[in-house]
Formats: structure tokens, sequence, C-alpha cells
């Protein structure tokens, strides 16, 4: 054996355990005997007189999991905060501290380190996360997942396209009406028209539609039974006609909803002719209606003649733009808030309803009035030239003073057909009495 064998060194590398939830007792005693078995091995190489190779070393045991402890041979470097708290010291100043506060000061850098420490490993954790996550992300979006969704996203499409009221009305009815047209068509060119009409009842009952048969089947199983040459010519052409209609639908339908571009430049352009077929609405209803207020639009101030002519156009145009206000007001209520704008606008006509009733019957007693009060002015007359006939024929002129006691009219108080109707009930007031 060669004499220069170097003796296996005792020095073990000084590790650094770094605390991931592992039992702290647990790690102390694998130390422990990981240093004993190494002594021990240098003791024996030192009492032996002639240097003899070691004998194999035990095998160690299986290295912990990474979730308990991690080793490593070198010392981590210091984060430049770590190094910034080892070099803080707790000042002197007029008083030396105490060896305890030094103590207690080293256990809390030594603290603040640990905390540290952990901030910065679970950072890194978190970066690690973050990228397998972004990762998971990109994997997740698989061809199947892509093909599946746009498999979803086209029948959306198709839903909300064929749920459209103009879609319903220019292609599903005709569909439909056509369908209809043949089965009717059919009772009349059968053979047994009570069959005939009783096949077509349980088509009806049965919802079977335009959809739910095919070309095959109009030929085999409705206008192949047809006996007369001419009906059945005449029935075949409807159902040409039929699936004519059917295959225009189907192509708009493809048209606009077969990609996703299709699709918005369909909702782009619903929306402007939306927004137009509701201007023109508003614009012909505001024609219909200003008819009924004619009375209340607005008037030419510049062909006003006078100052005060002037003035009343001008309180007139602008009582007109404070109704005008309004109804802009009511109309934007009702397009942005939906039903309960709905609600108000129809309690406010409910309550115009009411006032007009109000101004209707109010209008009637103003109208009673008016016709009492010009009978009531044509007695006054009538008694006013009866005195002055009177007066004539007696040659005495009425005294233009009232009498004493304000008993009788005078001349000057039938001047005033107002005045001297209350003096003529006064005065019958106190023959009364």
């Amino acid at each position: 054996m060669p004499e220069d064998v170097v003796p296996i060194s005792t020095t073990v590398p000084e590790t650094v355990t770094m605390d991931l939830g592992a039992d702290k007792e647990q790690i102390k005693s694998l130390e422990s005997e990981f240093t004993d078995f190494w002594s021990e091995q240098d003791s024996k190489d030192d009492l032996s007189k002639e240097p003899t190779p070691s004998p194999p070393a035990k095998e160690p045991p299986p290295a912990p999991s990474l979730e308990t402890t991690k080793t490593i041979a070198e010392e981590p470097s210091q984060s430049p905060i770590q190094a910034d708290i080892d070099k803080m010291e707790l000042s002197a100043g007029e008083f030396k501290p105490s060896q305890e506060h030094v103590e207690q000061f080293k256990k809390i850098k030594e603290l603040w380190k640990t905390d540290r420490h952990r901030a910065d490993e679970a950072a890194k954790k978190l970066s690690t996360i973050e990228a397998e996550l972004a990762e998971a992300r990109k994997n997740a979006w698989t061809p199947e997942t892509r093909a599946d969704y746009e498999h979803a996203s086209q029948i959306r499409r198709r839903f909300d396209f064929m749920s459209d009221p103009d879609f319903l009305k220019k292609f599903q009815e005709p569909v439909r009406k056509q369908f209809d047209k043949i089965l009717d068509e059919s009772i009349n060119v059968l053979a047994d028209r009570n069959a005939a009409i009783k096949w077509v009842n349980d088509l009806k009952r049965d919802n079977y539609g335009p959809d739910s048969v095919t070309r095959d089947w109009w030929l085999n199983s409705v206008v192949a039974r047809v006996p007369n040459d001419l009906n059945r010519q005449a029935l075949l052409n409807s159902v040409t006609k039929l699936l004519d209609l059917q295959q225009e639908r189907d192509s708009e339908i493809y048209r606009n909803t077969n990609d996703k571009s299709a699709f918005d430049n369909w909702v782009n352009e619903k929306t402007s002719l939306t927004h137009k077929h509701v201007t023109e609405e508003l614009m012909a209803e505001i024609g219909v209606q200003e008819q009924r207020i004619k009375d209340f639009l607005p008037v030419d101030v510049s062909k006003a003649k006078t100052v005060d002519e002037r003035a009343a156009m001008e309180a007139h145009n602008e009582r007109f733009k404070q109704l005008n206000d309004f109804l802009v007001s009511q109309i934007k209520d009702i397009s942005e808030n939906g039903p309960r704008a709905w609600v108000r606008v129809a309690m406010e006509a409910t309550r115009s309803q009411l006032m007009n009733n109000q101004i209707i019957n109010l209008e009637k007693e103003i109208k009673e009035l008016i016709r009492d009060r010009d009978k009531y002015k044509s007695d006054l007359e009538k008694i006013t030239g009866a005195r002055r006939r009177l007066a004539q024929t007696t040659g005495s002129q009425p005294s233009s003073e009232p009498k004493k006691n304000g008993q009788g009219l005078s001349l000057k108080d039938l001047s005033d057909p107002r005045k001297a109707m209350n003096d003529f009930w006064d005065e019958v007031d106190r023959k009364a009495q």
C-alpha cells in the first residue's frame, strides 16, 4: 500500500439549512450521526501503525426530500438588505448599552434577517408559480378547446341571427307560409280527401315544420301520390318554391354567421338601421302630433309689428321651448331607462287625462256662467230701456243722484250694468225684509 495516502478529512463543509417546515430535531439528529461517523473513521486511521486504505464507508441514508431540508456546500451570499442589517450596531451615546441589550439587539437582527430570508424565498416561489401559471394558461388553449369554443360561438351567432325579428319576417315567415300552402294544396289534389285532411292534421299536431322533412320525402311521400298529372306538376312547383326559399334562408344564415367578422358586420349594420328606423319613426310621429298643438308652435318674431306684439311672441316661443325641452327629456328617459321610464311616462299620460277631464268640466261651467251673464245683461238692458221710456213719458228726468235711504236706481247707476245689477238686487232684498 502506498504510504502517501492522504487521510480522509473530517472537516465537514459548513452548511446552511433553510427552514421549509421540516422537523428540527430530526435534522439535528442526522447531522450528529454524520459527524460521529466520520470522527470514528479518523480515529481508526490514527491508531493503525501502517496506513491502510479506508474500508468502504457505510452507505449513507438517502437524502431527505426537498420539503424537509436543503443543504448547500457554500454559504449563499447575503442580500444587500441583510448586509445592511449586519452593519447595524447599538449607538453608545451618553450611556453605554449593557450586555443584555447587546444580546437582545443581536437576536432582533437575526430575526429580522430570518424574516427577510423568508420573504426572498417567498418572492422566488411566487415568480416560479407565476411562470408555471402563465405556461399552464398557454398550454390550456389546446386545438381541441379552441375548436369547441369556435363551435359554441357559431351556435350562439346563429341563434342571435335567427332570433332577429327582421330575419323572421323576411326569410322564416315566407318558408312557413309556403309550407302551409303546400299542405292545403295536398288536401285538394290527393285521391282520398278525408285521409288527406287527417294526414295534414297529424302533421300539424306533431309540430312538423318545413325543416322537419326532406326533398325526397316531398317527392316520394306526397307528390308521387297525386293521381292527376297537372295537379302533380302544380304541387311539384310549390315544393320547388319552398326548397328555393329554404336555400335562400340558409344562405343568408351562413353568410352572416360563418365567422365572427361577418357577424360583427351584421350587428353594426343592424344597429345603424335600427337607429335610422327609430329616427324616421320619431320624426313622422312628431309631424302628426304637431297638428294637435299647432297653436303652440313657435312663431317668427321678425313679423311682429309692435313692441307689445313682439313681447307676446317672445313669451309664446319661450313657453314652447320649455314644453319642447320637457318632451325631449321624456323621450330620453324612455330610451335610457327602459321599463321604469315607460311606467313613469304612462303615469304622466294618465295624470294628463285626469287634468284634461277637469278642464273640460271647467269649460262647461264657464260656458254656463257666460250664458247667465249674457241673460242678466239683457235683462238689465231691458230695465234701463224701460226707465228711459218712463222718463220720456212723464216728462221728468230720473235723478242722477241716488234717492235717500239708498232706494231706487239713478240714471248714472244704469250706465254701469254690473253696478246696476248689484243695486237692483240689494233693493229687492231690502223690500223683502
